[in-house]
């Protein structure tokens, strides 16, 4: 046998065991995973015992039926981009009709001294909007919000920003309380609008799913980040084991993009990823997982095998044709959902490469190498967000929230990760099968979820408003 080609396939065998997760590290993860829950919820212990999950409260409590009828507007700012959108729920088991309309924030409006030169254009967006759609001006309608700001949640209708993302540029605005910022100018312009919630990504995936399959019990985001929500005891709360109606659940924002190293089976080429983002030392399992980096971490391993000579590509190319494939993020995490569903000839993994990535001529064999590579990353992936929902599933269980209902028990997906890559979406669904008990897995069912974001902040606007008509008729 040639030397060369013996050295090739050791040197591949190396890197498919180095992303091979053995059945004792799942489970070791699931176990580290349902800790840091318990410790993140135990307020009472935070001073001795930290955990890598804020388990933030959404102060949504209850579920919703399917059932409830009414029109409810909600906003969303996410980098420039500004979404409004009006959902009208009819009931009838779910049955809603959608309006959306997508404004762009001007660049000279993402910095300055007053962030309500912002804010106001924001009320002319929803003003156009309400327009546009013909809302009945003598009707006041209830509005969620979820802002690409990082806001610390205090109430359903209360967060204060504390810092700024995307860009955006207001020092005047830190410490100051979202809603209260959004519903004055509103009311100032004139909007038949209350803002009665601000809206997380896991808990409106979690809404949107629930108000058309009602025995929804979590809901995940996995696109360019991830977080997860799901309904939790209010009796598990630290901060609300005093308060009066424990017998209510509440949705828990986890922000499980925090899990550490310490969790999880990393690589030589994580550590690189991680030593070389804007971020060292945090947020692993979202670098291990999430479209931000798949794409990243697949080409870490591709410029390794060129190193190493296993891959033919020949990069002394002209400058204006220069290889991409040796630019930091220039492997797009889509290359790999068509690298690995190409067939016979691997046609499509020969364009991605040659015409994408600029690696001039490729052979066969570079080309299988580049499929199995993607494939090892994605699989990779998949568990690792299968083992973390298996872990939310197992404390649920663990406490009885939603396990013995007689509809079955379901779980929310979105994100364009989950969606567009063919293969993610079974290898989730047999992870979390594998590692949760059989009789709980024969109840269980996962459900992709379309505009998620969006329509699951509307559906939060009619939660608030149910709540508070509870609490009044309570009073």
């Amino acid at each position: 046998m040639n030397p060369h080609t013996n050295s090739k396939k050791q040197i591949l065998s190396r890197i498919e065991n180095a992303f091979r997760v053995t059945d004792s590290q799942l489970n070791d993860l699931v176990l580290g995973f349902n800790e840091e829950m318990k410790a993140g919820l135990d307020i009472t212990n935070r001073a001795t015992k930290s955990s890598e999950l804020k388990m933030i409260p959404s102060y949504v409590t209850g579920y919703p039926t399917g059932n409830e009828k009414g029109t409810y507007l909600a906003l969303e700012i996410s980098g420039v981009d500004i979404y409004v959108c009006q959902v009208k729920l009819k009931g009838e088991g779910g049955k809603l009709a959608i309006n959306q309309y997508q404004y762009k924030i001007p660049d000279n409006l993402t910095a300055g001294d007053d962030i309500g030169v912002l804010i106001d254009y924001v009320a002319d967006c929803v003003a156009d909007f309400q327009q546009r759609v013909g809302t009945h001006k003598q009707t006041v309608y209830s509005m969620a919000i979820s802002i690409g700001f990082a806001v610390l949640q205090t109430g359903l209708d209360k967060g204060i920003i504390i810092a700024l993302e995307h860009g955006f540029e207001f020092p005047n605005v830190i410490g100051c309380d979202a809603v209260d910022l959004f519903d004055r100018r509103f009311r100032a312009k004139g909007l038949a609008v209350k803002i009665v919630a601000i809206a997380n990504d896991g808990v409106c995936t979690l809404l949107a799913h629930a108000y058309q399959h009602p025995s929804t019990r979590i809901g995940v985001i996995h696109s360019a980040g991830t977080n997860c929500a799901y309904y939790d005891k209010m009796s598990n709360i630290g901060q609300f084991r005093d308060v009066e109606h424990q017998e209510h659940d509440m949705i828990i924002n986890t922000e499980w993009c925090n899990i550490g190293s310490r969790h999880l089976p990393k690589t030589e080429f994580d550590a690189l990823l991680d030593q070389q983002s804007n971020n060292p030392g945090i947020h692993s399992f979202e670098k291990m997982t999430t479209g931000m980096y798949l794409g990243e971490i697949t080409r870490q391993v591709l410029v390794h095998l060129i190193n190493e000579k296993v891959l033919s590509f020949d990069l002394d190319q002209e400058e204006d044709d220069e290889c991409l494939l040796l630019l930091p993020y220039q492997f797009d995490t889509s290359y790999m959902y068509v690298c690995e569903a190409d067939v016979d000839d691997l046609e499509d993994t020969r364009l991605v490469l040659e015409d994408m990535c600029r690696v001039g001529e490729t052979t066969l064999e570079d080309r299988k190498i580049v499929k199995k590579v993607c494939e090892l990353v994605g699989h990779r992936a998949a568990l690792l967000l299968g083992a973390s929902i298996a872990s939310v599933v197992k404390y649920m269980v663990e406490y009885g929230i939603g396990i013995d209902d007689d509809q079955g028990f379901a779980i929310a997906i979105s994100g364009d990760v989950y969606k567009d890559y063919p293969s993610f979406h079974p290898r989730v669904c047999e992870a979390i099968k594998d590692l949760i008990p059989e009789q709980v897995a024969s109840k269980l069912s996962v459900g992709i979820v379309q505009h998620s974001r969006i329509v699951g902040a509307a559906i939060v606007a009619m939660m608030a408003e149910k709540m508070d008509q509870q609490d009044t008729v309570m009073d």
